[in-house]
């Protein structure tokens, strides 16, 4: 068999089974969104479906050793067109510019992803996509296939259509498009954010919910891809969320710094005093939302998951037991402070995802979980006031 490339999906066995009997059986929609947590496979999943489609093989399908199926691995078939949110080009002076510089670097991206199929995104920076890369798509929906059955269009990181982005026109401009595609065209968007997508995008897909990877999985990769220690991938699996992309971005991390603010993040949590939420949220610049400040709270999200084994006198499922029991102290968090806690960084992620101020978000995260009381032992006055 030919070398995989990026046909290689990891996980995700039963979806994938769903996907290639309803497209054997010609009932796979047209217009799909593919969505889940941030860095569980869902562009790589897109690919792989672009792959079935085109694939002239044998069941089953994609099969990896046709010519299609090449190029799919190698993101050179020419019927396949894999778009996502890029930097907008400067000194573009007209509409034809913008739309062919725009296509220049997404040439040059999928060149470096070629070569490195390990990727990470790069988070930082102010990108979108905008209206000109949605003509791009349409130009190669109406085009007649190059050379297979059928023409995919995948849109990775879709949320970035929405108006807050600053281009509502992109979004708008690609309703036609979902609503009426061409027959031999399937498109395939995915996102981490299903929710900060126009109502009028969500209403002409159908919804395909892609879940976290079971940790076990994730640390087998690690392990078979990176030539990590069994005990370094099991650590790097706990604390990724099921995601690979975000165990691979903390591999690139300087870790010692994400978890020494992840740490000062969990202790504002717990003393919960004005004082103490306002110097959090200073240690945090006002962009960047979905770069390094995404791992430091998904770092946060897994020490409060381990105080919360504390709490519940099931220390063993902790991650690393010695650093949560010094972080707890002699008077620990009661279990259903750190739920509140855990549920109000779950809406801090969400806003993360939206790329709002890392600044902000501190702020609401602190107000929110307010675990002020918490660091009174059950049942002491401070508790009982609090009840």
């Amino acid at each position: 068999m030919a070398e995989p490339g990026y046909l290689a999906v990891v996980g995700h066995e039963e979806l994938r089974l769903r996907l290639a009997r309803a497209a054997e059986l010609g009932r796979l929609p047209q217009s799909l969104l593919l969505h889940g947590p941030r860095g569980v496979g869902k562009q790589r999943l897109a690919l792989w479906i672009a792959a079935l489609l085109n694939c002239t093989g044998s069941s089953p399908r994609p099969c990896g050793d046709c010519r299609a199926c090449r190029l799919s691995g190698r993101l050179a078939h020419p019927d396949i067109h894999w778009f996502f949110p890029l930097p907008r080009p400067k000194r573009a002076s007209s509409a034809e510019q913008l739309e062919q510089k725009l296509e220049d670097y997404r040439a040059e991206v999928l060149e470096e992803r070629r070569a490195n199929r390990l990727y990470v995104e790069e988070e930082e920076g102010a990108t979108g996509i905008y209206v000109a890369a949605v003509h791009a798509m349409r130009r190669h929906a109406y085009k007649a296939p190059a050379m297979g059955p059928a023409k995919v269009i995948i849109i990775g990181q879709a949320e970035a259509l929405v108006p807050q982005l600053g281009n509502p026109e992109a979004a708008n401009a690609l309703l036609k498009l979902l609503e009426e595609p061409p027959a031999d065209t399937t498109l395939i968007l995915s996102s981490d954010v299903p929710g900060a997508l126009l109502p009028t995008i969500r209403s002409r897909v159908q919804d395909v919910r892609v879940h976290p990877l079971p940790t076990r999985q994730v640390a087998e990769f690690l392990v078979a891809e990176l030539e990590l220690t069994a005990a370094q991938a099991r650590r790097l699996a706990a604390v990724s969320g099921g995601s690979i992309g975000r165990a691979l971005e903390l591999l690139g991390e300087d870790r010692e710094r994400v978890q020494e603010t992840s740490l000062a993040l969990v202790r504002a949590l717990l003393d919960g005093s004005a004082a103490a939420r306002l110097a959090a949220a200073h240690a945090y610049r006002s962009f960047g939302a979905r770069g390094a400040f995404g791992r430091v709270l998904g770092e946060t999200q897994s020490l409060l998951r381990d105080l919360l084994a504390l709490a519940s006198g099931a220390s063993r499922a902790a991650s690393d037991p010695e650093l949560v029991a010094s972080l707890a102290g002699s008077t620990p968090p009661g279990p259903d402070r750190i739920i509140d806690a855990l549920a109000a960084l779950d809406d801090a992620r969400q806003l993360a995802d939206r790329n709002v101020n890392p600044q902000l978000i501190v702020v609401n995260l602190l107000r929110q979980a307010n675990l002020a009381p918490s660091i009174a032992p059950a049942g002491s006055t401070a508790e009982r006031e609090r009840r």
